[in-house]
């Protein structure tokens, strides 16, 4: 697996990435855990292509309906302050568009 695949691979689940000085900061779901390796072994790659993207990279959650990131979290789902849409769970937030 490439960098760039890690990366986005870890965006699509819903991690973060971020560069700190010559480190790879991250908060990962638990099923990306593994590419934690992949980070470890192409570091260097991995933070060429952070740097790119303005040093930081993540798919912040937005409503399946309109795409608004105005989310009320409620319990254990989203709530959309933009269009009303309610009970958007955490793995609809996240998808990619």
């Amino acid at each position: 697996m490439t960098a760039r695949e890690a990366v986005d691979t870890i965006i699509r689940s819903g991690g973060v990435l971020a560069v700190e000085g010559d480190r790879i900061r991250y908060k990962l779901p638990p099923e990306v855990w593994h590419l934690t390796s992949v980070l470890a072994a192409c570091k260097i790659e991995v933070l060429d292509v952070l740097r790119r993207q303005g040093g930081r990279a993540a798919n912040f959650p937005h409503c399946p309906a309109c795409a608004s990131y105005a989310l009320y979290r409620d319990g254990d789902s989203f709530e959309c302050q933009t269009c009303g849409m309610r009970a958007i769970s955490e793995a609809q937030a996240r998808q990619v568009m």
